[in-house]
């Protein structure tokens, strides 16, 4: 039974891990930034743009259409970057080493216990 247990016990640390990890996951953010400083994107949990800043400067530096394939592509390393955060909170969440070898019932101690009850 200590392996049956010691299993319940773990998975109930592995339920509350997992919460914590859904909670930080819904509140992931990542920005990028271009090379010259000059704008920046926020994309959320869910890779949306919450945050776009663009200074001033940009405007005379930029065409539209630069300025627009810029934003693009902050918006896109933003996500990316996004996307390895969460896949390295999901590994962190996963990686439990529990063995499940532990609650199968010992051919042993199955005798033992037809035997004492």
């Amino acid at each position: 039974m200590q392996g049956y247990e010691a299993m319940v016990e773990e998975l109930d640390r592995q339920r509350a891990e997992l919460a914590q990890t859904r909670a930080a996951l819904s509140e992931l953010t990542s920005r990028a930034v271009s090379r010259d400083r000059l704008v920046a994107v926020t994309v959320n949990a869910r890779g949306l743009a919450v945050d776009i800043s663009i200074d001033p400067t940009a405007l005379r530096r930029y065409r539209a259409d630069q300025l627009s394939e810029l934003l693009t592509t902050l918006i896109a390393e933003a996500d990316h970057a996004l996307t390895s955060r969460r896949a390295e909170l999901l590994v962190a969440a996963t990686g439990s080493g529990l063995d499940y070898a532990d609650a199968r019932l010992d051919p042993a101690r199955l005798d033992t216990a037809r035997t004492t009850g």
